[in-house]
């Protein structure tokens, strides 16, 4: 290992990104190493942190009994939405997006999903947002079913041309799953999608670069 892959390293910036030669190209599957395999699932082309931005003031997402009513990105009025309980609603939060139907992940993962990656795009958001989790016991059946319809109309995969919208949400135990139909194929050429969501004061956005998303020479999503 070279002084400056030693820095980098160092620095947080992963093996593969470092050397520019990526374990899961050069080894199969079988052979990666449990520290590996968290490197793929936490760090890597295809999991990346999301920009979580969270402003008190716009809406109504900051207590119990709080509701919020804005223009739908697909136009006209969605229907106001009780707020998810969490008292430190003014604080900051982390998360991970990973591109979960992508065939490193899931090997990765040693294809323990069953679901079917040949019919949507799937990406788990992992970490401590409250606009995203399961029911809570203090959120009543129509307050959640408003908060994932809320989800619905806001969360996309943005790239060239049009952005291609959420199909489905659910609940696993590797965090909440969006699925997006694989209608409107993504290719080389968008360069960059960006997984965007928000409810309420809270947007995220992840960004994915697609040259880096390769796997064996193909883009892999």
């Amino acid at each position: 290992m070279t002084r400056r892959t030693a820095i980098l390293i160092g620095c947080g910036i992963p093996v593969w990104a470092a050397t520019g030669r990526p374990f899961w190209d050069e080894k199969d599957p079988q052979s990666w190493t449990d520290d590996e395999r968290q490197e793929l699932l936490t760090k890597s082309p295809w999991a990346r942190p999301a920009t979580v931005h969270n402003d008190p003031g716009f809406g109504g997402l900051t207590g119990r009994g709080s509701t919020t009513s804005n223009t739908s990105r697909r136009g006209g009025r969605t229907p106001a939405v009780a707020a998810p309980q969490d008292p430190m609603i003014t604080g900051k939060y982390q998360a991970v997006v990973r591109w979960d139907s992508a065939l490193p992940i899931r090997e990765a993962n040693r294809n323990q999903s069953k679901d079917d990656p040949a019919a949507n795009y799937i990406l788990s958001v992992n970490g401590d947002l409250p606009m995203i989790g399961r029911r809570s016991n203090d959120e009543s059946e129509s307050e959640f079913a408003q908060r994932l319809e809320m989800l619905k109309q806001y969360t996309k995969l943005e790239k060239r041309g049009d952005p291609i919208f959420l199909n489905k949400i659910a609940y696993s135990n590797t965090g909440t799953l969006f699925y997006f139909e694989r209608n409107d194929l993504i290719r080389l050429d968008d360069h960059q999608v960006t997984f965007v969501t928000k409810l309420g004061p809270i947007d995220v956005k992840a960004k994915f670069p697609l040259k880096e998303m390769l796997y064996r020479g193909k883009l892999d999503l």
